[in-house]
């Protein structure tokens, strides 16, 4: 069973006592078309893409909160300068998307990183977050856990707050974390099997 790193995260870290009632909301997802309306990031994420392939300037890229509507004007400008800024500041590379699977219990939680580092031919890893407000604590714990568990090659993982304006990177493997992670998705396997059985 697959699910996105997003559901996971919520779910791991969210209320015991709704846990089933979140598990059915994820599966009930399943069954729900894409849909690119509901999707606030894509149109920055376009744009990055096409910055990266050198098929706009940065003008261009700095000018995007003027084509999109007005509820994301401004997240959109924060997000196009901080990304060129953070960029610089960390010596951040272009990947390009990259899927990544962490296999925890059984249960596959996909993601994807865009961005590396490149030290002493050392590669990290970083994951993109949108969002306006940073993750909490446990939620960023829980997020580099399941990069460190998904590319246990890497050097490291990172997560680059665009609007936030930060980067949190890990080298080492939390494993106590490791191991709450891999109860609730156990959990999750628990229950979804109980739903999808008519449960």
């Amino acid at each position: 069973m697959k699910i996105r790193i997003s559901q996971f995260i919520d779910f791991a870290y969210g209320d015991k006592r709704k846990d089933k009632a979140k598990a059915r909301s994820i599966i009930d997802d399943f069954n729900l078309p894409y849909d690119p309306i509901k999707d606030r990031y894509k149109q920055f994420r376009e744009a990055m893409t096409a910055l990266e392939e050198q098929k706009i300037t940065d003008k261009q890229f700095l000018d995007l909160h003027s084509s999109v509507s007005a509820n994301k004007s401004a997240g959109y400008k924060v997000l196009c300068q901080n990304y060129l800024d953070l960029k610089e500041d960390h010596a951040l590379i272009w990947q390009g998307r990259s899927p990544i699977e962490a296999n925890i219990s059984g249960l596959n939680i996909t993601t994807a990183w865009y961005l590396r580092t490149e030290e002493n031919n050392q590669r990290r890893i970083i994951f993109l977050h949108f969002g306006k407000e940073q993750l909490p604590r446990k939620k960023e714990r829980g997020f580099l856990t399941v990069l460190r568990l998904a590319k246990p090659d890497s050097a490291g993982v990172g997560i680059l707050n665009i609007q936030a304006g930060t980067l949190i990177t890990a080298t080492r493997l939390d494993q106590s974390e490791a191991d709450y992670l891999h109860e609730r998705a156990a959990k999750f396997m628990e229950l979804a099997k109980a739903i999808q059985a008519g449960g």
